[in-house]
């Protein structure tokens, strides 16, 4: 593995001189400077406002113990936002951290910082007090499939304090991925590993050796814990192109197959190495796309499963019986591409002013990042999935199990400029920031004051 030197005392990774020029010019954007590039609208009693722009591909967030919001800008590194900085009457940014290897993956652990490449999970030394890593990089993970068409590789620590464990995500080779209904493949699938103490000198995990937690999960872009201490997870995942599949038309996949949000018990014992059906088993979104040209899914209601008939023996029956194949809990319309999801858990003095509604407690977001390949296209926000208890509110054949909170004015536009949100993050104040790669923006979601 090729070791990333770091230069002396600047806690900078060494880049192309005109990579790092960029990286290095510390920023500063008043508040109430910014417009969105292409129209937002905001569901009633909320606002979007943009707090940054012009950024490199904003991918993973998330907070440091000192407020400042950190940000995978994929293809430089980490940058560090932080409100009213001396001097900056708004958002201050600087540098963390400058490896144009970096991918989507980002987890804070007060004076550590955990992040990924395609194939591997690192972490640094951080001082969130000058927003700056130290020393070498310890490889925590290697060994994860490198290649293929989705290298973001999630990461996600359990539990959420005092973390003992890692969770790290692979994906597919391709579109269609056989080799991932083999859990040996490494692919499509999230594994369980324990931290080793910061002190420990222990040498990098291979990927095969973590623990196998679910696998058959397509691309497993985002997944949180509810409780944050528990076991219980949850995962959103995206359905697979099917416009090339034998025997369906162009109706039906314009609007099949659904994403879909999963759960997976993260506890070691009888529900570990589980199977979620990719590539064989897909999910319907609308069974009445096509009534005459795909007749045969007019029994089917949404969320269920049938299968693509990649092999004879994994027919519908095959996935639709839930010892072969774990169902999602609920469906996203198809090509809304979920690639983030963040519990809300009110704290202290969030109750009121810009927090999101103190009432949305347990609920979860999720971030869309929107269709290519349908039309009119969909997804371009952020959506609300109203939890009851442990469980979302509404049942799993449901189409109205979430709402818009954000999204693009005119998705006719899109992509185009049109926000693409990526990751998600409460502030301890409970303002949800969001991430948009495609735009460069970051953006806040909050109640409109």
């Amino acid at each position: 593995m090729a070791r990333r030197t770091l230069l002396a005392h600047t806690g900078i990774a060494l880049l192309a001189a005109p990579v790092f020029a960029a990286l290095a010019r510390a920023q500063c954007t008043p508040h109430g400077a910014l417009a969105f590039r292409s129209p937002v609208t905001a569901a009633p009693g909320l606002a979007a406002t943009p707090i940054f722009a012009n950024l490199t591909t904003p991918r993973g967030i998330a907070f440091d113990g000192g407020g400042s919001l950190l940000v995978v800008e994929r293809g430089l590194g980490v940058t560090a936002f932080t409100e009213h900085a001396p001097g900056c009457a708004g958002w201050f940014r600087s540098v963390v951290l400058a490896d144009a290897g970096l991918t989507q993956g980002i987890q804070v652990d007060g004076p550590r910082l955990y992040v990924s490449t395609a194939g591997e999970v690192l972490r640094f030394a951080y001082d969130e007090a000058t927003r700056q890593v130290s020393g070498e990089p310890v490889t925590i993970v290697d060994g994860i499939p490198p290649d293929g068409e989705l290298t973001t590789r999630p990461i996600l620590l359990f539990p959420s304090t005092d973390p003992t464990h890692i969770l790290v995500s692979s994906a597919l080779a391709t579109n269609i991925d056989p080799t991932a209904r083999n859990a040996s493949s490494g692919r499509s699938q999230i594994r369980l590993f324990p931290l080793a103490p910061p002190t420990s000198n222990s040498s990098a995990q291979d990927f095969f050796s973590g623990a196998l937690l679910a696998f058959g999960i397509r691309n497993p872009a985002g997944f949180a814990f509810l409780p944050p201490r528990s076991p219980n997870m949850w995962v959103v995942d995206n359905g697979a192109s099917i416009d090339n599949v034998t025997g369906l038309t162009a109706a039906f996949v314009n609007d099949n197959p659904a994403d879909e949000l999963e759960f997976v018990d993260a506890a070691a014992g009888a529900h570990a190495n589980r199977f979620y059906g990719f590539p064989d088993c897909t999910t319907v979104w609308n069974p009445r796309a096509d009534p005459v040209g795909d007749p045969q899914f007019l029994n089917f209601t949404t969320g269920e499963q049938f299968s693509l008939e990649l092999q004879p023996e994994r027919d519908n029956a095959f996935c639709q019986d839930p010892k072969n194949n774990v169902p999602p809990r609920l469906s996203f319309q198809a090509h809304s591409v979920p690639l983030d999801i963040k519990f809300f858990f009110p704290g202290k003095g969030n109750n009121a002013g810009s927090s999101v509604p103190a009432s949305w407690a347990g609920d979860a977001f999720v971030s869309f990042h929107g269709s290519f390949d349908r039309t009119p296209p969909t997804g371009y926000g952020v959506v609300r999935v109203p939890f009851a208890g442990l469980q979302p509110a509404a049942p799993p054949a449901s189409q109205k199990g979430y709402t818009f909170l954000a999204q693009a004015t005119n998705l006719t536009s899109c992509p185009g400029t049109c926000i693409r949100p990526v990751g998600l993050a409460f502030a301890s104040d409970g303002r949800l920031f969001v991430s948009s790669d495609s735009s460069g923006e970051l953006f806040i979601i909050s109640r409109k004051t």
